[in-house]
């Protein structure tokens, strides 16, 4: 595989579709198909009148997202913003966000981060923390299977501007 794609409009990608309630997205998972190891980063189409993956934060990982197309609400801490076509996201560790999409046309975004091996990501609004090296997702001190489990609502969280 070369290493230069066109993230508007590259015939390579193969998207990956994920549907869960009100999360519903499509992704092209490029890091893993270049098997890079220090960076991962996708592409990500988020369907209309749909969240990205629930509420969380990082410990170890920092994230960039480019806006390619379409736009979207961002909840980021307590603040509640519209990010558009060209606009360029980064959340530090410890920063809690969400995308969400309230058009109806798709939003396409590209996301990197780092990749570390030491990865904790805490969801505050289900007390959800999941830790990368011991492969292990807790809810309140309780080991769960369920990554979802308490997110099937993610607008109570939100302002009432749908």
């Amino acid at each position: 595989m070369k290493c230069l794609v066109n993230l508007k409009n590259d015939p390579q990608f193969v998207f990956d579709k994920e549907v869960h309630g009100k999360y519903a997205s499509q992704s092209a998972p490029i890091s893993k198909i270049w098997n890079t190891s220090k960076l991962g980063f996708h592409l990500e189409i988020l369907e209309a009148k749909s969240y990205s993956c629930p509420y969380h934060f990082h410990y170890h990982e920092e994230e960039l997202f480019i806006v390619l197309s379409g736009s979207a609400m961002v909840r980021q801490e307590k603040e509640i913003f519209e990010v558009t076509e060209g606009d360029l996201i980064v959340f530090k560790t410890g920063i809690a966000h969400q995308f969400y999409n309230h058009t109806d046309q798709s939003f396409k975004f590209f996301a990197l981060s780092n990749n570390s091996p030491d990865e904790i990501c805490e969801y505050p609004d289900s007390n959800k923390k999941w830790e990368r090296k011991e492969k292990r997702l807790t809810q309140n001190g309780m080991v769960i299977e369920d990554y979802f489990k308490d997110e099937e609502n993610p607008d109570r969280f939100w302002p009432k501007m749908k």
